[in-house]
């Protein structure tokens, strides 16, 4: 494709992209969910699973193959500026004070969920339609537990500064937990229930066991649920290196979007009675 073409591609693509972010996020907001959630149901609503199953020529002319490329450098830009300002407001004393915490925490929204993939993976496997033929018990378990044990720090980043509680001592210690959960499960990966229930429930568990109040345990345990972006892209690699089938692959992005949705909600109610804090805007 022509560079001027693939510009144009491009700029359309982004004009588009925006345009679908803001109302939908706008209308996140109204319903009482963060910004962030809606611009990640507006990615769902564009990809090939709603916008590409409707109108499938549509969503090809759109987003034409050669432009994916350009496209998703630019998406990690955008998102390494923006971890860029979330590390700017990271509070190294809160860390200091509740790193045992972070670290139980983390521990725990691991070792659960991998617990439940490797009990679940092998029922799994006898379904058709799930994983594929080739898929081994051991590669289905580890892909499974990385796809529920992992935590989506964008997305939780966002969350935590719209909340208002950016370099407070509650956001330092969710974003400390969910960094190192993220990490561990991509390095598991290389080289619907269950899934909320297993590692909110941990998490919660993990906290309190850790000398954390209820409240900050049950956000805590709320927020390490924001799965978000991370979820649909390790989902998305298991599909296309044949690990899974359509069909659970589907069922991991009701997971994904459903678990994003219940995170605020829960943390509101964890965190009601607690003082007000402002939100802040989106940047």
């Amino acid at each position: 494709m022509p560079i001027a073409q693939l510009s144009v591609h491009f700029f359309l693509q982004a004009a588009v992209i925006l345009l679908a972010c803001r109302a939908v996020g706008r209308l996140a907001q109204r319903l009482g969910q963060p910004q962030v959630v809606g611009e990640m149901i507006a990615g769902v609503m564009l990809g090939p699973s709603l916008f590409g199953l409707l109108l499938p020529a549509a969503q090809q002319a759109l987003f034409p193959k050669p432009t994916l490329g350009m496209l998703y450098v630019c998406g990690q830009l955008g998102v390494g500026m923006y971890m860029f300002l979330v590390g700017t407001e990271f509070n190294a004393a809160h860390f200091r004070q509740r790193a045992c915490s972070a670290l139980a925490v983390s521990a725990a929204g691991i070792a659960v969920p991998f617990a439940l993939a490797f009990a679940m993976a092998p029922w799994l496997l006898g379904t058709p339609g799930l994983f594929a033929a080739k898929a081994r018990p051991l590669e289905a378990s580890l892909f499974l537990g990385a796809a529920i044990a992992i935590t989506a720090f964008p997305m939780l980043a966002r969350i935590i500064h719209e909340r208002g509680i950016a370099g407070t001592s509650l956001g330092t210690l969710a974003l400390t937990a969910g960094a190192a959960d993220d990490a561990a499960a991509w390095c598991i990966l290389a080289v619907v229930l269950a899934s909320f229930g297993g590692k909110g429930l941990a998490c919660w568990g993990a906290a309190r066991l850790s000398g954390e109040g209820p409240r900050d345990a049950m956000a805590i345990g709320a927020l390490m649920n924001a799965r978000g972006l991370m979820e649909l892209i390790i989902i998305n690699i298991g599909l296309q290196a044949g690990v899974i089938e359509p069909g659970l692959f589907a069922i991991l992005v009701v997971m994904a979007v459903t678990s994003t949705l219940m995170a605020t909600p829960l943390f509101n109610r964890a965190m009601r009675g607690a003082p007000a804090l402002p939100a802040q805007p989106a940047g």
